[in-house]
This record gives structure tokens, sequence and C-alpha cells, in this order.
């Protein structure tokens, strides 16, 4: 499944911490989602929150990263990804410091409104043949001159906005971030905020209250493990355990030295489609 996530032409990528038992110190759940082709939900479970994680897990991927701005991710970009920015998080700031009472960011907040008013109206990625052509011509015509006029304000307010104030740091992060922030629109299979990834790890945010701590760094792994194939099997809309049941006495009498001709038919996506042919049809 990573193998295959690496396939993808864009990745969702995001991470949140969780505590490691033995020794005590924070690690991290990374996840990785792949594009409609390589469907999959990859979980990556780290000590610490090094840069050397992503860098690993991505090495030699070229394709464009869903993220937001972490710096753990800057060798992935220097190795030829490029960096796609999420509007969700520059909204959040703007709608920080509009509650903060600053009149000032209502005009952004508005306008990145009307950015994702233009998302809504586009149609899915799998409606169509030209579904994609469509999406990417609608941005260029609506959400271009859209970014054109938050850009304008953004540069008539950075002056006069305190550096610390809540609409001095979302306008720091707007700008800094601006080339990945707009690059969703130059494809249309591309998305305009890294939503995807972040609720793929709310259950892991919501479960650590529940379970606490992961035992070992050696348990992390395996954590990991189960962690992508449940998420996966959420994403394809399969019940885990009627996966889990059918796929695991099939692995295990396959050899140690298995080939990934020999795995492919056990992944989620083709397991649904071969019970999809293969189910009774309704009686008339």
């Amino acid at each position: 499944m990573a193998t295959r996530v690496r396939q993808s032409y864009a990745i969702h990528a995001d991470e949140t911490p969780v505590t490691l038992l033995q020794p005590r110190r924070a690690a991290y759940a990374w996840v990785y989602l792949g594009d409609a082709a390589n469907p999959f939900t990859v979980f990556d479970l780290t000590p610490g929150r090094s840069q050397d994680h992503p860098t690993r897990f991505l090495a030699g991927y070229t394709g464009f990263v869903h993220a937001d701005a972490l710096q753990q991710y800057a060798d992935v970009y220097a190795g030829g990804a490029a960096h796609v920015g999420c509007f969700a998080h520059a909204r959040r700031k703007f709608v920080a410091a509009a509650d903060a009472g600053d009149g000032r960011a209502d005009e952004a907040v508005g306008l990145i409104r009307r950015l994702y008013a233009v998302e809504r109206a586009l149609p899915p990625l799998d409606s169509s043949p030209d579904a994609e052509a469509v999406r990417h011509a609608r941005r260029q015509a609506e959400a271009v001159p859209v970014l054109a006029a938050l850009r304008a304000r953004l540069d008539r307010h950075a002056p006069a906005a305190l550096p610390k104030s809540p609409l001095g740091q979302a306008i720091t992060y707007a700008v800094r971030n601006w080339a990945a922030l707009v690059r969703y629109v130059e494809h249309g299979f591309l998305s305009i905020d890294n939503n995807l990834a972040e609720r793929t790890l709310r259950p892991v945010a919501v479960g650590r209250n529940n379970w606490g701590v992961i035992g070992s760094a050696a348990a992390g792994p395996t954590a990991a493990v189960l962690y992508s194939v449940v998420g996966t099997c959420k994403h394809l809309g399969i019940d885990p355990f009627a996966y889990l049941r059918d796929v695991l006495p099939r692995l295990h009498a396959l050899a140690a030295d298995t080939t990934d001709e020999q795995l492919t038919p056990l992944l989620p996506d083709r397991w649904r489609a071969d019970r999809s042919k293969t189910a009774t049809p309704p009686a008339a």
C-alpha cells in the first residue's frame, strides 16, 4: 500500500502527536493518502517529529504533496515534490483575527469563502471523463480573479498589521506560503485544502484519549499497519472486519517471500472490486 501511495499524482499528508510509554517521549502518527488510482491510507508511527520521517517515506517522490507549511517536508520538496498548501489552515488564522475584532480580516475571510463556493460548484473528479479539465477551466475563470483580489488586500494591509497580532500572523502565513496556497488552481485533480488528511487523523486524536499511550517504539509499526488497513477500508467503504476475516487466512497461506503480484489481489480496492463481481444479483 505504501508503494502504491507513492505512485499517486498527488498525496495528502498530515501528522498528529501520540505518546510513547517506553521510552516516555512524544511520538507522531503521520498519514499519507493516495489518489483515486491508489486509494490507500498509510500510517507511519514514529518516535519524534524529525523531518527524516517524511523524507524517508516519500523518498524519490516527485508529485504533489498536500500539507500544511511544516518544515519537516522541506527535504521532500527539495527532492522534486511540489507543495500544495491548505486554505483551511490559512482561513483559520484570518477567522481568529476577525474574532479578535480586526475588521480587516473579514475581507480575507469573505474572499476565501468565495473560493470555497467555487469548489462546491465543481463536478467531482469521477463524474465524467472530462471532469478534471472542467475543474481546471472553472478554477482559472472563477478562482484566479478571487485569488488576485485576496493577494491585493493582503499586500495592502501588511504594512500596517503588527507582526505578532492575529492579523499580522495570518497575513505572514498566507504571503509566505502563497505559491503553495494557489497551486491547486494549476490542475483539476488538486484540492483547495488538506481536510481529507485531517479527517483521517481524527480517529487517532479521539482514540488516544481512550488508549492513552503506545507501549513502545517497537509497537509503532504494528499500530501503523492496523491503522493503515482499517483506515483504507473506511476510506473505501469496506467493513474492516469482513475484509480481515477473508484476507488474513489467505495472507497467512502465502510464502514469506511474497511478491507484489501475489499481494495485489489482497489489497482493499481489489478485494472490494472482486467481491462486487461475485455478489449475487438481487432477485427480480
